[in-house]
């Protein structure tokens, strides 16, 4: 017994051997290791100086290599000790970054454990738990990586510095060396720049504000997000008063401060007039795409190969400084517009104005904009998918049906109110017809259609399940960037190319190197694509787009309007053109942001497709003209005779100032046709009293009291004539009734008005139908039905030549493809439908 006693004694005195061995072990590895940190950090200190930080500035770079700029980084110009420091801003920046820091030695050991559990949580190594003290050691001296030796460095330094140097100091360094946005380096600059202050005046809301941006600059910074940055600045004085730095009172009354204007200092520091909006898209790609950002790209050596082309960005710039290339500006302000370039192959984005008045950081109306886009989205969401499902039944030469008629509680309206029993596909997308799109739509399901504009890239809502969508009636809309870069589908094959800016991004020093990856979708078959193009194309040369027509270049592409909520039907609230030549796909919109009774457009797409020729047409100066390129084993398509309805002409005697006249007007024909009007004497000669009309209406003055019969010859651009309409003979019941009225009148002793009632042929209290051609009163625009918009069909208000209806002066306006109405309105344009219900989505499906 006593021997296991001696020998369990024995055992026990070695464990404890053991054990007092590991602990002190294990103390002198933490000694150890706590030196060696010391050691680590004193000798990083050593080795690098806290003033004296010495990098080469990034460069941004065009697509040809030439440098845009230099991001030259604004250090220290006033460095600002301690005591004139605001407290105010102290105690904001310590509640927001380190309540603790006059407690800790460098390190948090409260703030890293809660870190820790939340980086676990996330799956990710976040930036949470770093004292003042770290991120000072962090932004001076170590590289942007995020690894577990990057953090052990960072806390090695931190311990260091809190030895070599008091709290005060530390803080002072960090306000110094901490990055406020816009190039903009520590306390006294940024005082400076944002509110043209000392650092030592500024108020408790101010200092809220500086302290809210070093966590997020390129999203906190006031020019940055507005929104954004007052709602982090509240926070900081909702924390500062938590913390007892500031009463309630100063709080609210901090918190109702506005946010600093954007400076002149700030706006030209640096940056190429016009090239602002570009750059900061550069800027957000490169921290969402490569987690590059904008604060490690001021600290410099970094190398930005972009995508502009600065020809095309300079024109852009150019065309965008001259007020004659926007509609009129309303009582307040102009025509807001935005416009993008990318490239028709890869999708890199050429050049971009995102806004007249595009402010730093501001809000881009060329990729963050959503509105409806009108009938450029016809080729997207019909014409392009109907072909791509069934190339054999649905061509640019299929017969659409035109009819005026209802979907299901739906009717569509054609601009011009002109309908027909059909219609080639190709006529419809040339003169952007509403009915025959929709009809086709109908036809292949929106369903369907759907699928291809997700492929195409426009981001859509549960709301767009329905028709509307043929027209562009969309819910939330869509931006000039999601629209160029669908159109590259038709420049490139049917491929889609995913738009972006930065082709490389490198860091020499840090061996750090990305480059861009091309992300294309192929959406569409060749043949289909090219279906759509030359339709596209024919557009341009012949239809709506004739204004983006280039000298010497061919172009495709497609207008769009949409009616204003505010003005009449004469008014569009949105005007678009999307098109390409073989080298670029440009998106051009504009219209007042916010439209209402002072600011409204009566300029529609000419506008936008004219400014789509001025840029491209100067910006691809000196550049050789491509040529679309058919896709290999592609037959030519013989263009099929196209139905042209034939000319159907109304003569309609009445009297006007007196004078005996007779209005006559006519439907059918081309939009490109011209016509000669004859006069038929009683023998049989023809007369010709009117040549080369555009319109089709004219006002014949009679000389004698015969009566004539009319007959209208229509004319293809080349003068070729084509089938002339009947002879007709003059209508007189008008003219009966109005001196039927005469005699009414005069036996009462009044005046005779020569005016009409409302209710003559032609419907005046409509504006007449294409069915019905009226007749009615030259000269007394605006007293009959709509104004007299539809001058073709009879009462317009200059002299029956001009269909427009009002006597302002300005160019007659095309009325636009979509109108959302008001609740409980009745209008003229195109009303959104509801949703379809379950039964008519599963019919959507079967085409």
């Amino acid at each position: 017994m006593a021997t296991k006693a001696k020998k369990r004694v024995k055992k026990k005195n070695k464990l404890l051997m053991f054990t007092v061995s590991f602990v002190i072990f294990l103390i002198l590895s933490v000694i150890g290791g706590y030196f060696s940190l010391l050691y680590a950090g004193e000798k990083m200190i050593d080795t690098t100086k806290l003033d004296a930080l010495k990098t080469e500035p990034s460069i941004i770079f065009d697509k040809n290599g030439k440098e845009i700029m230099s991001l030259v980084r604004q250090k220290n110009s006033d460095y600002t000790p301690f005591n004139e420091i605001s407290p105010m801003l102290i105690d904001a920046l310590l509640s927001v970054e380190d309540k603790r820091f006059y407690e800790h030695k460098g390190i948090d050991v409260v703030r890293i454990g809660g870190a820790i559990v939340n980086d676990i949580k996330k799956g990710s190594l976040a930036e949470g738990g770093s004292t003042i003290t770290q991120q000072l050691a962090r932004r001076v001296f170590l590289s942007a990586e995020k690894t577990f030796w990057r953090k052990t460095k960072e806390m090695s330094i931190a311990v260091a510095l809190e030895r070599n140097y008091s709290k005060d100091q530390i803080v002072e360094m960090y306000l110094n060396q901490i990055y406020f946005g816009e190039g903009v380096y520590g306390v006294g600059d940024a005082a400076r720049v944002y509110f043209n202050k000392k650092p030592s005046d500024l108020t408790i809301s101010e200092a809220a504000m500086l302290a809210a941006i070093p966590k997020a600059p390129s999203v906190y910074a006031p020019f940055a997000n507005r929104e954004k940055a007052k709602e982090r600045r509240d926070t900081i004085l909702r924390l500062m008063n938590e913390d007892g730095h500031i009463t309630l009172e100063e709080k609210e009354k901090a918190q109702a401060e506005p946010l600093p204007e954007e400076t002149k200092v700030t706006s030209e520091s640096g940056f190429k007039k016009g090239n602002r909006a570009f750059i900061d898209y550069v800027f957000r790609e490169a921290e969402a795409k490569y987690d590059v950002t904008e604060e490690e790209l001021y600290r410099g050596g970094w190398y930005v190969y972009t995508t502009l082309d600065s020809n095309m960005q300079d024109a852009m710039v150019n065309q965008y400084s001259n007020p004659k290339n926007f509609p009129k500006d309303g009582a307040q302000r102009g025509v807001e517009s935005a416009m993008i370039v990318v490239d028709s192959k890869n999708g890199g984005i050429a050049g971009m104005i995102g806004g007249r008045n595009y402010v730093a950081k501001g809000f881009n109306y060329a990729t963050q904009m959503q509105r409806q886009p009108g009938s450029t989205f016809k080729p997207l969401a019909v014409y392009a998918p109907a072909i791509d499902m069934n190339g054999k039944k649905w061509g640019r030469n299929s017969s659409l049906s035109n009819k005026k008629q209802s979907f299901n509680g739906y009717e569509p309206r054609n601009y011009n109110n002109k309908y027909s029993d059909s219609v080639s596909m190709n006529r419809a997308l040339i003169d952007s017809l509403n009915v025959p799109a929709v009809w086709l739509l109908n036809e292949i399901g929106v369903g369907e259609s759907l699928k291809y504009l997700k492929n195409f890239g426009i981001d859509l809502s549960p709301e767009d399940r329905n028709l509307a969508i043929a027209l562009g009636g969309l819910d939330k809309g869509t931006s000039p960037l999601k629209m160029a870069q669908a159109y590259t589908a038709f420049a490139n094959g049917g491929v889609v190319s995913e738009a972006f800016s930065i082709s490389k991004i490198e860091n020499r020093s840090l061996g750090v190197a990305h480059v861009h990856e091309v992300k294309q979708t192929s959406v569409l078959k060749p043949e289909a694509s090219w279906e759509v193009h030359t339709m596209l194309e024919r557009a341009v040369q012949e239809g709506t787009g004739k204004a983006a027509r280039i000298s010497g270049r061919p172009v495709a592409g497609k207008t769009g309007t949409t009616q204003s909520m505010a003005g009449g039907s004469n008014v569009n609230k949105d005007a678009w053109f999307v098109g390409y030549t073989p080298e670029y796909v440009a998106a051009v919109w504009m219209g007042f942001e916010p439209e209402d009774k002072q600011h409204l457009m009566t300029q529609g797409s000419s506008m936008t497709a004219g400014m789509f020729s001025k840029v491209l047409g100067e910006g691809l100066k000196g550049v050789k003209s491509g040529q679309f390129v058919q896709p290999a084993g592609l037959r030519d398509q013989e263009e099929e005779e196209e139905t042209v309805p034939p000319i159907d002409l109304a003569a309609d005697m009445t009297l006007d100032n007196d004078k005996v006249v007779v209005v006559l007007s006519w439907i059918g024909g081309l939009p490109d046709y011209t016509y000669d009007v004859y006069r038929i004497k009683p023998s049989g000669e023809r007369v010709l009293i009117a040549k080369d009309l555009a319109e089709s209406q004219y006002v014949d003055v009679l000389d004698s009291t015969t009566l004539y019969q009319y007959m209208v010859v229509p004319k293809t651009a080349d003068g070729e004539e084509k089938t002339p309409s009947k002879m007709v003979d003059v209508n007189t019941k008008e003219l009966e009734k109005l001196f039927e009225g005469a005699e009414q009148h005069h036996e009462d002793g009044t005046e005779f008005p020569i005016e009409g009632d409302g209710q003559q042929p032609g419907d005046w209290s409509d504006g007449g139908t294409s069915e019905q051609p009226g007749g009615g009163f030259p000269g007394n625009a605006g007293n009959h039905g709509n104004n007299g918009n539809n001058g073709n069909n009879g009462n317009n208000g200059n002299g029956g030549n001009s269909g427009n209806g009002e006597n302002s002066g300005e160019i007659p306006v095309t009325p636009p493809d979509i109108f959302t109405p008001d609740p409980g309105t009745t209008s003229p344009g195109i009303e959104l439908p509801p949703p379809p219900t379950e039964e008519t989505q599963s019919n959507d499906t079967h085409g």
